[in-house]
């Protein structure tokens, strides 16, 4: 299926659009590292669609890295982890670098 190109022209603009995603979630990152207020729920469903989307259109990377920061947000909101935004920042980190790197092995 991901050879069809068809599915190869949808997984081009997902991936356009993670990118534009990832912008917001560098803007996140950056906020988590200078200690602004930032609204885990709000960034664990942003991570979440990639966790989803990403699988669904062949990028294990992103998707891996996608749950590996929900799940640690998700434990953070419920009260299992302690907060630490750095730690949380360099997991946001890691979904926008596979993302990227996703897109590069694309062409884009």
């Amino acid at each position: 299926m991901y050879d069809m190109p068809e599915f190869q022209s949808l997984r081009r603009e997902y991936l356009v659009n993670a990118l534009e995603r990832c912008a917001s979630l560098e803007a996140e990152s950056a906020r988590l590292r200078s200690g602004e207020a930032v609204d885990l729920k709000a960034l664990r469903q942003e991570v979440h669609k990639l966790r989803g989307s990403g699988g669904f259109y062949g990028f294990t990377a992103l998707s891996s890295a996608a749950a590996q920061a929900e799940d640690h947000i998700v434990l953070v909101l419920d009260g299992e982890l302690p907060r630490d935004d750095h730690q949380i920042a360099s997991l946001v980190a890691a979904v926008v670098t596979a993302a990227r790197e996703a897109a590069n092995a694309f062409g884009l």
